[in-house]
């Protein structure tokens, strides 16, 4: 098995501890203290924990930009945008930290933000090509500019939502917070759903209890 680089062992380990313990909490002797080397080692390859915290951020960004391209390389088909809206959420989970502490981690960080702007400009083009498609499927109808309301509504539903149920349900794990975040989701979209809302409600259901929520 190749030897994890200590480069690539400080970031994970970086990572781990920004999303469980909250990045402010965490120095670059934390990090160092659990990976079992010298602070010096660690300084070696970062001299300052803001330049892990950029790589984390290029990680993060490459990975989403691979999610949300796949409805445009690929399209999906109706029970698919639900798992893809899962798969956006395990994505941001992963680098929770990012999200948990947005505001005053782009204080520090300034050159963040227009990255971070230019992901959430994606974002929101991609949900609104998803609602888009369903549009010309016959699955939903839209009056003028409601369409881009809505994406515009559930791309800050993904920027803030793990704020909102961390402050709310702070002991809740990772499929609790994706399988909510997942269906406060779904049911912004229910008002278009043609025809009424059974069948969306049933295809909801079914999605949750897939995943066994």
């Amino acid at each position: 098995m190749a030897k994890v680089k200590t480069r690539d062992r400080i970031k994970s380990t970086a990572l781990g501890l920004f999303n469980n313990e909250g990045e402010r909490q965490v120095g670059s002797s934390d990090i160092a203290a659990v990976m079992g080397i010298s602070p010096g080692n660690l300084h070696y390859h970062f001299n300052a924990k803001n330049l892990i915290i950029v790589e984390l951020f290029d990680d993060f960004e490459r990975e989403i930009r691979q999610v949300l391209a796949a409805p445009v390389n690929e399209p999906l088909a109706i029970e698919d945008n639900w798992v893809f809206l899962y798969i956006i959420f395990e994505e941001i989970w992963d680098f929770r930290f990012f999200y948990r502490n947005m505001a005053a981690l782009i204080e520090r960080v300034p050159e963040l933000a227009p990255r971070f702007s230019r992901i959430l400009a994606l974002l929101q083009r991609t949900l609104l090509a998803l609602i888009g498609r369903m549009e010309a499927s016959g699955h939903l109808v839209f009056r003028a500019d409601e369409k881009n309301a809505l994406s515009e509504r559930l791309s800050m539903h993904f920027t803030y939502w793990l704020q909102y149920h961390g402050l709310r349900y702070p002991n809740a794990g990772a499929k609790t917070t994706i399988n909510h975040g997942v269906y406060a989701a779904l049911v912004q979209i229910t008002p278009y759903w043609e025809g009424g809302g059974e069948g969306y409600a049933r295809l909801i259901s079914e999605f949750l209890d897939a995943q066994g929520e």
